[in-house]
């Protein structure tokens, strides 16, 4: 690894004897390792871009990531982060810091731009779960209302319109660029962790957001917003609260703001006036595909540069259609264990203790998940454990065994079934459609409806939550969760409920597409959903005992 011999405040770390590195975190724009140096801990951001991240840089600006790639561009991320440092201070005091940018280098082995920040250890905000108490639901709220608000306030009024994209303006994976350090005695401290984006912004989830600020912004600049500084904006805000700045902070680091200003302002002049072809020529240099000479001499001639693109990017389809795709189904095929899914097919339809086993060894796993992400302690998940696996349980209990265990014919159904039905002609598009988006709801539906007709003959109380439940989409498995914390006169294996319904719900935020995974936004939206449709479940339980 070489670094580059510029910043003359900080010393360069000893590369030569660079401990291993531990992985922390990865996003769309890179991947941040811990290194200890000499008892310090640092935090090494590795640039990176996944495929789909490629094709929209590519599409956009002529070449992926430029923060994998462009000098100028790391640099631009380096002062942004000193500048902000500094500024944030002033903005929030205490409430907020930046982990500040210490370095930067060359990383040989991915031959990509890495750089070095400040650690600053914490946690995501809290997801809720059967445990939370009121402190731990206010952090959401206190988060949005009390950081990311403001900061969207202060970062327009200096310029940093491109910011914007990584403090959540209609971009709720940015939810997870804080978080949480510190309980001071009346608030929260949060740490933005992270400040470079890895997508233009240009796909808010709120499309107003996109005509009002986002499309405006990359008009008035003739390409897409991606971490874009107005210079003379900001230059004209650190003059016009010079005083306040240096009283805040000192006389020295209001001229080092000046300075860095100074710096960036070059560096993101020479990054954002780089022309598509140079940038393409330039992006696959630094990988290493080309040399030096090449890359001159197709920036001479950018009609056979273009025709060398288009003729990569047809030999990349066509091994990935042709070779790669056939041959990752052959062995899929190849691959399956049809012996040991048709005796767990043979088990389930006849054996009562193996579909109340699945449904216990998928909970316990997704309680072990929750403990992993530190969302719930130790303590919590073994005793949601015990709760689970040795307590009797209702028959509500086993009803959603029997849910979790349905998966299995629903599968084979879906995919083995259905197409041949289709093949055979028995069946016409529409209703294939139909059965495959809904027929996993249909079979559970059938299920509960005999449960139902059982619960009448005998006398016993019908679980119409459950029957109800069954007809939402995506919400079927729930049924019987929901249906026990309706229903639970005790405190005893209501919070196994409970947590089903925190998972299975939140998991849909996690899993949502572009916006979602995990700790965005999107995630607490779907994790409060479950939260208020468990509370307003158990208003109504209670109000009927």
């Amino acid at each position: 690894m070489t670094f580059i011999p510029r910043n003359k405040q900080l010393p360069i770390p000893d590369v030569a004897n660079s401990p291993e590195q531990r992985l922390l975190g990865a996003g769309r724009s890179g991947r941040v390792y811990g290194l200890d140096f000499e008892g310090t801990t640092i935090a090494r951001k590795i640039f990176f871009g996944e495929p789909i991240t490629h094709l929209i840089h590519y599409f956009f600006f002529g070449a992926p990531n430029p923060y994998i790639w462009n000098e100028d561009a790391l640099w631009c991320a380096y002062y942004r982060r000193k500048i902000l440092t500094e500024l944030v201070k002033v903005w929030f005091g205490s409430y907020l810091k930046v982990s500040n940018a210490l370095d930067v280098g060359w990383e040989v082995k991915t031959r990509a731009y890495l750089l070095d920040t400040e650690f600053i250890a914490g946690r995501p905000v809290a997801l809720s779960n059967p445990f939370s108490g009121q402190e731990a639901n206010s952090e959401l709220s206190e988060q949005l209302e009390q950081i990311m608000n403001p900061l969207h306030r202060h970062l327009l009024e200096s310029g940093f319109h491109g910011m914007l994209w990584q403090v959540g303006k209609g971009n709720p994976s940015a939810f997870n660029n804080f978080l949480l350090t510190e309980n001071l005695p009346h608030h929260h401290q949060f740490a933005w962790i992270d400040l470079e984006s890895g997508v233009p912004a240009l796909f808010p989830i709120n499309p107003l957001i996109l005509f009002n600020f986002y499309l405006p912004q990359a008009i008035h600049r003739r390409k897409a917003l991606f971490d874009d500084v107005d210079i003379n904006k900001l230059k004209r805000y650190l003059e016009t609260r010079s005083s306040v700045l240096i009283d805040e902070l000192s006389s020295e680091c209001y001229t080092n703001l000046q300075l860095w200003t100074k710096e960036l302002a070059y560096h993101q002049q020479r990054w954002k006036t780089m022309g598509r072809t140079i940038a393409s020529i330039e992006y696959q240099r630094k990988k290493g595909n080309i040399s030096l000479e090449t890359a001159q001499w197709y920036q001479n001639h950018p009609l056979a540069w273009y025709s060398r693109e288009l003729r990569r990017f047809c030999q990349i389809t066509v091994y990935l259609l042709c070779l790669k795709l056939p041959k990752y189904i052959i062995y899929q095929v190849h691959r399956f264990n049809y012996k040991k899914a048709l005796r767990s097919l043979w088990q389930y339809t006849w054996s009562h203790r193996y579909r109340l086993a699945l449904a216990r060894k998928y909970v316990i796993n997704r309680i072990r998940v929750w403990e992993e992400r530190e969302q719930i302690t130790t303590k919590q998940a073994e005793e949601l454990v015990h709760r689970f696996q040795y307590e009797q349980g209702s028959d509500y209990l086993n009803d959603f065994g029997v849910h979790v265990a349905l998966k299995i014919p629903v599968k084979v159904i879906r995919y083995t079934l259905l197409p041949s039905l289709y093949a055979a002609g028995l069946i016409n598009e529409i209703t294939l459609v139909f059965l495959l988006a809904s027929g996993g709801m249909i079979i559970r539906l059938l299920y509960t409806s005999f449960r139902m007709l059982e619960a009448s003959l005998q006398g016993q109380r019908l679980p119409w939550v459950a029957f109800g439940i069954g007809f939402i989409p995506f919400l079927s498995n729930l049924a019987y969760p929901l249906q026990m914390i309706y229903s639970a006169t005790q405190r005893q294996g209501e919070k196994v409920a409970q947590f089903i319904v925190y998972d299975s719900i939140t998991s849909v935020g996690t899993a949502f597409p572009a916006w979602g995974g995990k700790d965005t936004l999107i995630e607490h939206w779907f994790n409060r959903l479950a939260k208020h449709l468990i509370g307003r479940l158990r208003q109504l339980g209670q109000k009927e005992g």
